[in-house]
């Protein structure tokens, strides 16, 4: 795993600490996203890489938070249709945040440096303060300050992050983290497909909290896709590092898509609420995302997805395409979790 990492920060990761995602989808540049510093910040943290992990950090700091480590990270920059290079939106998500945060966390614990526990505390009191609402009787982390303004309140239960929420707990009492924590479970197994599959994306009533219908013109943000099949991952490692039983309930429907991968050999990269495939080909990072769960509720099956999924895909440098930024890193953090690389911010002593 430490040869893979370096090989993707060689591949991905500018001498300066940018994330450089070089075939983004409808773009006609390369571009960097939050997402992309957040991803790499965990890697680095995770093999011990200390220098890559100070130079992402301080990239992000300088050109997604304006030079401010508590401000939230502007989502996306890279070079605008002017040819100006620089924020090209400045709203922040909340997914990339919390992981930058936790990262930290990881930081602060593996090398006992305690600037990276003040550096989570302060972008944590951010977070707090600009993308967790209470919506009815929940405390919700809401994808982005833009989706407080949002009716119904638009959600995102791929960014429900059960793991970082326990430890943003510990280090920031300031804030109810612990009701974001009960609450992200109980809306998460409230927002289930048909399938027992989480959807991309879901709506809450803004008075009462119920799940919504989505309005008009979004229904198909109800697949399993691109966004949700990272659930599979959050809930995974909820398990293996707390062994929470609502997580391993909630793998119900990632068991589900079992069989028929044991007869095609594939499962489809976007599945339809009652759990139909919504296209016929496949998408190799959710292999990375389902490799952890089914290691715990169906280890065989886990074993036979790595042997049939993932190695016969491995170049020299990177796995199935080698400018597939998004699969390269989802392949990773499955490895990474499901071989115990991959550890919690407590598992490091000071």
């Amino acid at each position: 795993m430490d040869r893979a990492w370096n090989q993707y920060a060689r591949a991905f990761v500018d001498r300066d600490g940018r994330v450089v995602d070089p075939s983004p989808e409808g773009e006609l540049a390369e571009v960097t996203t939050s997402e992309g510093q957040s991803y790499a910040m965990l890697q680095a943290a995770w093999t011990g890489d200390r220098r890559t992990f100070k130079r992402v950090m301080r990239w992000t700091e300088a050109h997604l938070q304006s030079g401010d480590y508590a401000a939230l990270p502007a989502w996306k920059w890279g070079e605008g249709p002017d040819g100006v290079v620089g924020i090209l939106d400045p709203q922040s998500a909340s997914d990339s945040d919390q992981l930058i945060a936790y990262a930290l966390l990881i930081a602060w614990r593996r090398w006992g440096d305690d600037e990276y526990r003040q550096r989570a505390v302060a972008l944590l009191g951010s977070i707090w303060d600009e993308e967790v609402e209470v919506i009815g009787p929940y405390t919700v982390v809401m994808p982005g300050p833009w989706a407080r303004h949002t009716s119904p309140a638009r959600v995102n239960p791929s960014y429900f992050l059960p793991f970082a929420l326990r430890a943003f707990a510990e280090v920031d009492p300031a804030h109810d983290w612990a009701a974001a924590l009960e609450d992200g479970y109980t809306l998460l197994e409230a927002s289930l497909q048909p399938s027992g599959l989480s959807p991309d994306w879901c709506w809450l009533d803004r008075t009462t909290g119920e799940v919504v219908a989505p309005p008009a013109g979004e229904e198909g943000k109800q697949v399993f896709g691109f966004e949700a099949f990272r659930v599979a991952w959050n809930l995974a490692a909820d398990v293996r590092w707390y062994d929470d039983p609502r997580a391993l309930s909630l793998l119900d429907g990632i068991d589900g898509m079992a069989l028929p991968w044991q007869q095609s050999g594939k499962i489809p990269g976007i599945i339809n609420p009652d759990g139909a495939a919504a296209v016929d080909w496949e998408y190799p990072g959710l292999y990375g995302a389902v490799l952890p769960a089914w290691g715990l509720t169906r280890p065989n099956d886990a074993r036979l997805l790595y042997a049939r999924n993932i190695v016969p895909h491995r170049e020299e440098t990177y796995w199935y395409k080698a400018d597939a930024y998004y699969t390269q890193n989802w392949i990773w953090f499955g490895l990474a979790l499901w071989t115990d690389l991959a550890l919690p911010p407590e598992r490091y002593l000071l």
